[in-house]
């Protein structure tokens, strides 16, 4: 048995489509597909068959209720944007005992099709026909938008009338120069979020048991979304206030406030501004941080997969201290990333594996010289010492381009800029860059004890700094948790949930008021490359 896949796309003009989406019209967006002609073969067939195919009414159907023979090409009409997931689902039902030659068509219109006799079958846009499965629906304002959430009944006031500021969408169509409204207080990537999308299959007359053949195949297909989620902070510094509370027995005290709003992402990731545990003599620098032992534990419990120690605290009690760091994070099950007892180990990237995505983290530092004198340049990690990893633009390069080899999507952590400076400094921007250049889609960035911008390009998000996450007597209360959604395409959204640290820097969620203001500033910095308009 042969198994054919060919679709034909109508191509949509991408000045239009852009144009569209920057004037939010409120008509539902998809994306064009950019592959013009596919052709499966079954592993029977041994070959391979090609064609670009112009539908025409189906020449063996007999009219007006055809008998399909399992001799005959059976047709399916579905939307462009499904082309893929519907050539996915046939090869998979080519496995079974069906005897069809499937043949499915990307067609602009399938209902209009189907009803001239010109496919079997037709994926649509509705619920009347055999279930395929739904899909989330996206409200999606522009993410410099101060519009965060809408209730239940307003949401389906703008599906039934539209709206001049919101583009209805697939989720998994979002790019991230826009933010989807949460519907009662729901992400579109919630289980139990209220706006969903229904695609059924429909058939000709005969056809119906067919339908019943490919549905199973179509839904796994059509549901399934390879897309992670990341909850991002900026510097967590368990000394001081902090490291005391948990010295004193209350292991949570740090994140209390935070429950579940890290361990409910997939990976969850900080920046450990400091040593951690018992181990080594104080540097000779201005301030010197090491967090007691007990914190491996509640940075465990607060939901941390990943934290970088590429900073200019992770040495403040030496090569001693560093590597005790990894040693007691590492034992309750939290990788470390940006430095290590080598060179090679500092650059080694540490690679997560789930939802269908295979991401790749490395971390980099690059920091001025302190005011009393001292330079982290000093903790560069050598062949056959332990350091941390510079943020040399070229060193970066090869490293991301290495990482690309092992995984989908690269995401560097950067530890740059000037302290309380909102401002990306010049080597922040450049090793940022030469992450980008080289095929990261994702930079998060911290340092500066502040929120900084957002650089929005072609090749993927910069997220400049995300200020403080827990630190005492550093910086603004001001800081956040970003969200942060990567498909295979890289980036889909972008969310930040605003939050205050207290006297003691310990974080919390942000009321209303703060709330609005935190996200304004925030999202108003947002930086869009001329190459995205």
């Amino acid at each position: 048995m042969n198994l054919v896949v060919l679709r034909r796309h109508a191509k949509i003009p991408s000045t239009i489509l852009l144009a569209t989406l920057l004037t939010l019209s409120g008509c539902r967006l998809t994306a064009p597909s950019v592959s013009s002609t596919e052709t499966i073969a079954s592993p029977a067939a041994g070959q391979t068959q090609s064609a670009v195919h112009t539908p025409t009414k189906h020449p063996s159907q007999p009219e007006p209720t055809p008998t399909p023979s399992p001799s005959q090409p059976l047709f399916i009409g579905v939307p462009p944007q499904w082309a893929q997931a519907a050539a996915r689902a046939v090869e998979h039902v080519s496995g079974t005992e069906s005897n069809w030659v499937w043949v499915v068509e990307s067609s602009s219109d399938p209902k209009e099709n189907l009803s001239q006799g010109i496919f079997g079958l037709a994926l649509l846009h509705d619920s009347e026909g055999v279930p395929v499965g739904s899909r989330p629906l996206s409200l999606a304002v522009p993410l410099s938008s101060s519009w965060v959430q809408i209730s239940l009944p307003e949401a389906q006031q703008i599906l039934t009338d539209g709206s001049p500021y919101v583009a209805v969408m697939d989720w998994s169509e979002m790019t991230p120069n826009m933010r989807s409204l949460l519907v009662n207080g729901l992400h579109p990537s919630d289980p139990d979020y209220p706006l969903r999308d229904q695609w059924s299959l429909h058939s000709s007359p005969g056809f119906e048991s067919v339908a019943e053949e490919l549905a199973p195949f179509l839904i796994q297909e059509l549901t399934s979304d390879a897309v992670l989620h990341l909850a991002a902070v900026g510097d967590v510094m368990l000394d001081r206030a902090l490291g005391e509370a948990v010295l004193a027995g209350d292991v949570d005290y740090p994140f209390a406030q935070v429950e579940g709003m890290l361990s409910s992402a997939d990976i969850a990731i900080g920046n450990l501004e400091s040593a951690l545990g018992d181990l080594g003599t104080p540097e000779n620098k201005g301030y010197t941080f090491r967090a007691p032992k007990e914190t491996a534990e509640t940075s465990s419990l607060a939901g941390f997969d990943l934290l970088s120690l590429a900073n200019n605290h992770a040495m403040d009690f030496g090569a001693e201290g560093l590597m005790q760091a990894i040693q007691l994070l590492e034992a309750r099950g939290i990788n470390t990333v940006g430095a290590g007892a080598n060179d090679a180990a500092a650059h080694n990237p540490v690679i997560f594996e789930m939802n269908g995505v295979k991401l790749a983290f490395l971390a980099y530092v690059d920091v001025p010289i302190e005011f009393r004198g001292f330079d982290a340049r000093a903790w560069i990690a050598g062949e056959n010492h332990a350091g941390v990893a510079w943020a040399e633009p070229r060193r970066i390069h090869n490293d991301v381009a290495d990482a690309l080899s092992q995984a989908d999507i690269v995401v560097v952590i950067l530890h740059s800029g000037y302290e309380n400076v909102v401002q990306p400094s010049p080597p922040q921007v450049a090793a940022a860059h030469a992450a980008m250049e080289a095929g990261a889609k994702l930079v998060i960035g911290h340092h500066a004890h502040v929120l900084q911008p957002i650089e929005l390009n072609r090749d993927g998000v910069i997220v400049y700094g995300l200020g403080n996450f827990a630190f005492e007597g550093a910086g603004p209360p001001e800081t956040g948790l970003l969200n942060i959604w990567i498909g295979a395409r890289g980036v889909r959204e972008l969310e930040l949930i605003p939050f205050l640290l207290d006297a003691e820097g310990r974080p919390s969620p942000a009321g209303e008021e703060i709330s609005s203001a935190i996200l304004e500033s925030f999202y108003s910095m947002t930086l869009v490359s001329e190459d995205l308009d």
